[in-house]
């Protein structure tokens, strides 16, 4: 009986010890907590104050992540999480896109006539950026699946926000299959990891070592099953599928956090997770799964860029290029012995403005002036040149022209392929280079049929078309660290730099 109460007593220390670090996800708790509680009244004015209220605890939860001091260098809760350099930027990541999407939703005329979900749609924000953070933190194999699925039942719901729609209902229920196929063949491939290894925290050497020690075969089919779920997170080639019809059904706010957060938050897990490849050891014993990365990669960029081609509608173009972006930010996670870190961290914070402001610029094109299709944007940029432009600087930024800030975040990428390849000699590498280079000019021709329609296409209506100074600022201030982070990209490369310094 002493035992058990000496080892509860350190159970309890080690918790108190390690709740610091997970101030954070307690205050966006908290925020959810109340948002749902707030949302039982039926107060006009209290319904007006729910989104300033999620953006008041998001905006907190950035604030906090930037300051940092809420733990002491790195602290793990109890072999679970792990708060360090790498977990505070990928939550500075995800609390600015839950303010983005927010923002994006007070602009939304569709999402304004949400009569009843206001709360729970604003609060289901915010428990999704909390299992983003949990996902960045995590050490244990049971603790990414635990957050993953946060992030998942959060994102289905969210999905069917629209739930009078029938695309919304159809892309809602594909969603939710999908998502429990994968996660259902993840949880297999970790129990294996877990039977051979006797543990779950795969930061810890032994766990690899173990890992050496056991059938190859067994192993490696186990690594690839544990891939496919983190596949479907950032939505690579084999589990892209679910991608088109859920940007097609979601409001667009949250076809902008799709894009964008979850792919964020599973980029950082399988940087964890691969970061053991980087011993020659653990590289040769897993040169197969390196390869079936390596191909994914591959295929990834194959499926995303040439199917965007055939599409006809802006949200599905903008689907297959999701997908491409996957394929990018997979290559780069090849690039073993090179500091391709800060490399995919830049990356996914250009990703992050590029989206959100295409999105944006699709969101006022869809409730103002039904732009459904590609040719409905014809003449749209000689009535409106301003969107017409900011469009344009979204577009050349996504596909990765200079003087845009996606211009260096591709060059970092490749930089750091060519340095792998050169140091190794894999041919692996060398072909994803030249793929991911020629894939770039594919990338401009489905990206630049928007402008053609905007600018070459001539609309002969008198109609008047005009938009909110709101939405105008908006779109500017998306567009502002693209072209800073061009010109002075070593602004947030030090900065990203610093923080990593913090990762144990």
């Amino acid at each position: 009986m002493k035992v058990q109460a000496t080892n509860l007593s350190q159970s309890i220390d080690a918790i108190i010890a390690g709740a610091g670090s997970l101030l954070p996800e307690l205050l966006l708790a908290g925020f959810f907590l109340l948002l749902v509680t707030l949302d039982l009244f039926k107060s006009r004015t209290i319904k007006q104050l729910l989104p300033w209220l999620a953006l008041t605890g998001l905006f907190s939860v950035f604030i906090l992540q930037i300051l940092g001091g809420y733990t002491s260098g790195g602290v793990q809760f109890l072999n679970l999480l792990r708060s360090d350099g790498l977990a505070r930027y990928g939550g500075m990541l995800f609390s600015a896109a839950g303010i983005f999407t927010i923002l994006l939703t007070l602009q939304s005329k569709s999402l304004e006539q949400l009569k009843e979900g206001r709360g729970e749609y604003y609060a289901l924000i915010l428990m999704l950026v909390l299992g983003l953070n949990l996902m960045a933190k995590s050490i244990n194999l049971l603790m990414v699946f635990l957050a993953i699925e946060v992030v998942s039942i959060a994102s289905y719901i969210l999905t069917l926000t629209l739930k009078q729609e029938k695309r919304a209902v159809e892309a809602g229920l594909k969603y939710i299959l999908y998502g429990t196929l994968s996660a259902g063949v993840m949880l297999y491939g970790m129990s294996f990891f877990y039977g051979f290894t006797g543990s779950l925290n795969y930061t810890e050497g032994t766990f690899w070592q173990a890992l050496l020690q056991s059938d190859y075969l067994l192993v490696t089919i186990a690594a690839i099953l544990i891939f496919a779920g983190f596949f479907f997170k950032i939505s690579a080639a084999p589990f892209h599928f679910w991608v088109p019809d859920v940007y097609q059904g979601a409001p667009m706010p949250i076809v902008a956090l799709f894009s964008t957060g979850p792919k964020m938050a599973g980029i950082i897990v399988i940087l964890r997770f691969v970061a053991a490849f980087a011993d020659p050891a653990v590289a040769a014993y897993f040169d197969d799964v390196l390869l079936f990365l390596g191909i994914a990669a591959l295929v990834t960029l194959v499926i995303g860029n040439f199917t965007a081609l055939w599409q006809k509608t802006p949200r599905r173009l903008m689907a297959y290029s999701s997908v491409s972006h996957a394929g990018f930010l997979l290559m780069a996670l090849m690039a073993f012995g090179t500091n391709y870190t800060s490399s995919v961290l830049f990356y996914l914070s250009v990703l992050l403005f590029m989206n959100y402001g295409i999105f944006l610029f699709l969101q006022i094109s869809e409730e103002n002036f039904g732009t459904h299709k590609l040719e409905h944007f014809t003449g749209l940029g000689h009535k409106l040149p301003y969107l017409g432009v900011m469009a344009l600087l979204y577009l050349l930024s996504l596909t990765g022209l200079p003087p845009l800030a996606g211009f260096m975040g591709k060059l970092l990428i490749f930089s750091n392929v060519w340095e792998a390849y050169t140091s190794s000699g894999q041919t692996l590498l060398l072909i994803l280079l030249v793929a991911g280079v020629l894939l770039t000019g594919v990338a401009l021709f489905y990206y630049i049929r928007i402008p053609y329609y905007l600018f070459l296409k001539r609309n002969l209506t008198q109609e008047n078309l005009v938009i909110s100074l709101s939405n105008k600022l908006l779109l500017a201030f998306f567009a502002l660290p693209l072209l800073v982070l061009f010109f002075k990209p070593d602004l947030l490369l030090h900065y990203i730099e610093k923080l990593l310094a913090q990762t144990l």
